[in-house]
């Protein structure tokens, strides 16, 4: 069996008759009679149809396919590779199946779908909008964020339906429209700002209306705190293979990486099972070389090896198709990891008008001496030889952002040579750190010694000078050295609040109105304006048979250069949790219920009074489970400064 390859005209062409019958149910009964002063003849009324009809066909075009990097982005039916991802709600303990009958709105109106790259959530979105049109209750809106205008948003989406400019925007409102905004995160940085401020002005007027927006993680998505917010949970080892088996009908390759990976065993690759787009490079990586990749980087490196070295992975081994650009798989990369890096410094930019890319290749081409190539054919390349990019229309974009991180990570690490250092100081004293995580975990894969020697080197000296200021007036001799030392520990690179529950007459959704997504409480924690440095979620947890905890926590760009750390010099980190069981009954009784508390080292506070100092650690104990080592800390910043090159310098020693 044979995926079916579905185009854009023809997936649209197969919608069409939906799109009518839409129409004529959902819209032209509700609205038409109001808007009909504004539609002066029959031309108006049927460029209203039009446009309607073909917004609806293309939404529908749009969700029932997808481009896979592991089929040349070749664009196949949603509904034969997708495999129900799970979402799971932050602080809370419910579970969202999304398959083909999932509602994801049936408790909250407003969703926000925030989750790391790779796991799915275009794809998410796309499946949510399918089930949206199949029930037909509602009229579809799909909007990828990344081709928002900078004006009105009720403005544009009358355009999209024809409706007259003069035509209110309450109309809007009248209509069943439920709209799903896909990758905030994708907006270029230069236009974020405006994009953000229109979507919540529109989140506002359409405050009745089911919204869905999808982003990685990153600290814009504070704005959105009134929303119910959800990640995506990993895919455990029977969905991935699921996966596979889904990509590979005829199991000519399937069967055989299964097998590989039941042999194969480690955390790393559980890692990468555990993320849609990892097990889809896996599979393009495994088709072209049965060799199973154990970092990122590596993953992207075979994967570009596939893609060059193949047009299709359907043919023989070994088939090469021309390139017309006329360049070499090492020419290729290297004019790649400019064009990324170009991308990355202009906002993260990810989409182009044709013509526009190709004056920026012919820019980054005429800098390149020893290699030549023309502007256009490399463009032509992109799309159909090496088809890293995908074309939509006028436009091209990187088929996965994560693709244009991969190569501007090869080019800090790869061409900035004596500059590297800098490079990655700069990026990481920017004010879009959070941004580039991706960018930072791939250059501490590709190259960790000038990782380890810059970015850190800083955390590690952040740490130390906050081990040596914070609770430091902590002198109470009843509160033990070694509480005060672990409460330091855990707050490094935090800001924490908390309130005790009573859980008497309280309900799952009384407590998510109240607590979750309460400005107040965010306010408190970062302050008015904490600026782009800190992400902001939420928490709840169980503790004693009458008492839960919420927890609001901020957490600034260390957070995850630790996580990186932690997989790469697992030493200098202890890792422990407190469980519920540590509050026995009565542990709790110095705090207060219903009384919001900020966590700080204010020696007033009755947070730090010798009754409760333990206890409030082992609140923090519940959400925070892995600490950096002091005596670690100072060892490995001494080997650090002793020697940056970790190791390099004493072998050239040698020559």
């Amino acid at each position: 069996m044979i995926l079916e390859t579905l185009g854009f005209t023809k997936a649209v062409e197969m919608a069409t008759p939906l799109a009518k019958k839409i129409f004529s149910s959902k819209i032209q009964p509700i609205i038409e009679k109001k808007i009909a002063s504004f539609l002066k003849d029959k031309a108006a009324i049927r460029k209203f149809e039009t446009t309607s009809v073909q917004y609806l066909a293309q939404i529908a075009g749009k969700c029932s396919t997808m481009n896979t990097i592991a089929f040349q982005n070749a664009p196949k039916k949603l509904e034969d590779l997708y495999v129900p991802l799970t979402l799971k709600s932050d602080g809370r303990s419910q579970e969202i199946k999304i398959d083909g009958s999932a509602d994801i709105f049936k408790d909250f109106n407003h969703v926000l779908v925030n989750d790391t790259a790779g796991m799915g959530k275009s794809t998410l979105a796309k499946r949510i909008m399918l089930n949206v049109i199949a029930e037909g209750s509602y009229i579809p809106v799909f909007i990828e964020l990344r081709q928002i205008e900078d004006k009105s948003i009720a403005h544009q989406i009358k355009e999209y339906f024809g409706l007259p400019t003069e035509v209110s925007d309450d109309v809007l409102n009248e209509l069943p429209l439920l709209y799903v905004f896909d990758g905030l995160d994708e907006v270029p940085g230069n236009k974020k700002k405006e994009v953000i401020k229109h979507l919540k002005i529109f989140v506002e007027f359409a405050i009745a209306s089911r919204i869905l927006i999808t982003s990685r993680q990153e600290t814009y998505l504070s704005e959105f705190y009134s929303f119910s917010k959800y990640s995506i949970k990993r895919l455990d080892k029977e969905e991935a293979y699921n996966l596979l088996k889904n990509y590979d009908p005829a199991d000519e390759v399937a069967d055989k990486l299964i097998s590989s990976l039941e042999d194969n065993e480690s955390r790393d690759l559980h890692d990468f099972l555990a993320t849609p787009l990892y097990v889809s490079l896996l599979f393009c990586a495994y088709r072209h070389k049965t060799v199973i990749p154990r970092r990122k980087d590596l993953f992207y490196s075979q994967v570009y090896d596939a893609l060059f070295e193949s047009h299709d992975l359907s043919k023989e081994v070994g088939y090469v198709r021309p390139k017309y650009s006329g360049l070499d798989s090492a020419e290729f990369h290297t004019v790649l990891r400019r064009l990324a890096f170009w991308c990355l410094k202009n906002n993260g930019r990810l989409e182009f008008e044709k013509d526009k890319l190709a004056i920026v290749m012919a820019e980054l081409l005429g800098k390149i001496s020893g290699i030549k190539a023309s502007a256009p054919n490399f463009v032509k390349d992109l799309t159909s030889t090496v088809p890293l990019f995908v074309q939509e229309g006028p436009t091209i974009r990187w088929s996965h952002k994560s693709l244009m991180e991969y190569f501007a990570a090869m080019f800090i690490c790869s061409d900035t040579k004596e500059k590297q250092k800098s490079a990655l100081i700069s990026l990481f004293k920017g004010e879009n750190v959070h941004d580039l995580e991706n960018v930072f975990e791939l250059c501490s894969d590709i190259d960790f010694s000038t990782f380890r020697a810059t970015i850190v080197k800083r955390i590690l000296e952040d740490f130390i000078d906050y081990s040596s200021s914070a609770y430091t007036a902590i002198t109470n001799k009843r509160i033990h050295k070694a509480s005060v030392a672990e409460r330091v520990r855990m707050m490094f690179g935090l800001k924490l609040g908390f309130q005790i529950l009573n859980v008497d007459g309280l309900d799952g959704k009384t407590i998510f109105d109240d607590f979750f997504g309460n400005e107040k409480y965010r306010k408190q924690v970062l302050g008015k304006n904490p600026g782009k440095r800190w992400t902001y979620n939420e928490g709840l947890v169980g503790v004693q048979k009458k008492h839960l905890l919420y927890l609001s926590r901020g957490e600034n760009e260390s957070g995850y250069v630790l996580r990186i750390m932690e997989k790469k010099l697992p030493a200098l980190f202890e890792r422990f949790k407190y469980s519920a069981g540590d509050f026995a009954e009565g542990k709790l009784s110095g705090l207060e219920t219903n009384h919001f508390y900020i966590i700080n080292d204010d020696p007033k506070s009755v947070l730090n009074s010798s009754k409760n100092f333990l206890t409030v650690n082992k609140i923090i104990g519940q959400f925070q489970h892995s600490f950096l080592i002091g005596e670690e800390v100072i060892a490995e910043l001494g080997k650090i400064n002793s020697d940056e090159s970790n190791g390099v310098d004493d072998l050239l020693d040698l020559v």
